[in-house]
């Protein structure tokens, strides 16, 4: 097999990937869209199997937009984490999907890893995987578009140019029931770039660069995501904010050996109050100190919802540059570096943990109110 570059044609890389990961295939083939066979079919997905869907979606990519090997890859690669994300609902005889594109986003890591793609290239197609499922949000039933989506892909016009584009060959890789489906929308999905086009164009690629005197610092990763080693060069006297470690240094407080053996010792009912007066305390204790006496500060925790680093950025509005260091580690070798890590160090991160952390990603934008982005791909190790 030639080397797995961003210009290999879609033939080529299909087979590449059939033959080079035929566990993710299975899973995908044997993952459906329905709840059973005879009652459950879901109307919106009656070719009903991932893995046909998949398809169909990187065909079209090849259709609509044959020059856009970011999309290419995207395509053919969205919908990686359902497998593992496909939760059924009996009483609706439904399946649902909540939370697959962060588990396809981190999926997909591992498979660009073995390509010989730029990380560049890498990284775009990680963004576009993580935020393919979010575009209608930003869509009222009139087929106007919302103005916050501006806010959101602020300095960030390719990638929702990217977006669009993959959102389109996603919506038309499918067979729908139209007995049960109105889908009066296909006009409108057709001719989506255009309806995007304006707000695009005025986004542009330049990011504001804040010039406050001190910087807030959000580490964004799942467990064993390679945070600690970045630390380590790049704390630069700044206050360190780490719940983890603040329950470890409890937990020893306490006769307990390892993290989690501190954790579960702390979620007991009768010991609710210590976690809140000597872990909770202990954190708003920093927060306030380093404040008040301005100094730099690293939040060190897994950040992957947007609501958990809105909850940082608001406690330090004046005086603070915002930046984000996001930490991009393949699935696979999350789970790999965790069961290393337990034998090493008793932590254990269970692999459902862990899945529920990728599950409610949501990933990190400008229009959060951050500053600057930095973004640490992490190549494989094992």
């Amino acid at each position: 097999m030639n080397k797995i570059t961003l210009d290999t044609d879609h033939n080529a890389l299909l087979m590449w990937f059939l033959t080079t990961f035929p566990e993710t295939v299975k899973s995908m083939d044997e993952s459906k869209h329905a709840f059973d066979d005879v009652t459950g079919i879901n109307p919106y997905h009656t070719e009903n199997r991932v893995l046909a869907h998949s398809l169909m979606v990187f065909k079209n990519s090849q259709i609509f937009c044959p020059e856009n090997n970011i999309i290419k890859y995207s395509s053919l690669f969205h919908d990686l984490g359902k497998p593992i994300a496909r939760e059924e609902v009996p009483e609706r005889k439904r399946v649902r999907f909540i939370g697959h594109e962060g588990i396809s986003a981190f999926m997909v890591v591992d498979i660009l890893n073995k390509t010989d793609l730029s990380e560049e290239d890498k990284l775009q197609i990680f963004k576009v995987v993580a935020l393919h499922g979010s575009l209608f949000n930003y869509i009222k039933k009139d087929g106007t578009i919302k103005d916050d989506i501006k806010k959101t892909y602020e300095g960030n016009s390719q990638l929702l140019k990217d977006v669009v584009e993959q959102v389109r060959c996603d919506s038309f890789g499918r067979f729908f029931n139209p007995e049960i489906v109105e889908d009066n929308d296909v006009e409108f999905t057709k001719t989506l770039p255009a309806h995007f086009e304006s707000i695009v164009n005025g986004l542009g690629d330049d990011v504001y660069r804040g010039n406050k005197p001190h910087q807030l610092t959000l580490l964004c990763g799942a467990p064993c995501s390679d945070k600690s080693t970045w630390l380590k060069d790049n704390s630069n006297g700044a206050v360190i904010i780490s719940r983890d470690a603040l329950v470890e240094s409890v937990g020893k407080k306490y006769g307990m050996a390892t993290y989690s053996d501190s954790w579960k010792w702390l979620k007991m009912k009768e010991h609710e109050k210590i976690e809140k007066e000597e872990v909770d305390a202990e954190m708003i204790r920093m927060v306030q100190t380093a404040r008040r006496e301005k100094k730099d500060v690293i939040v060190d925790m897994t950040l992957m919802s947007k609501k958990s680093r809105r909850k940082w950025i608001n406690q330090f509005e004046k005086d603070y540059n915002k930046k984000c260091v996001i930490f991009i580690k393949g699935y696979e070798q999350q789970l790999k570096c965790n069961a290393e890590r337990e034998k090493r160090e008793g932590k254990r991160i269970s692999k459902w943990v862990t899945i529920n952390m990728l599950k409610g990603f949501t990933l990190p934008m400008f229009g959060e109110g951050f500053d600057e982005m930095e973004y640490k791909w992490i190549p494989e190790r094992f």
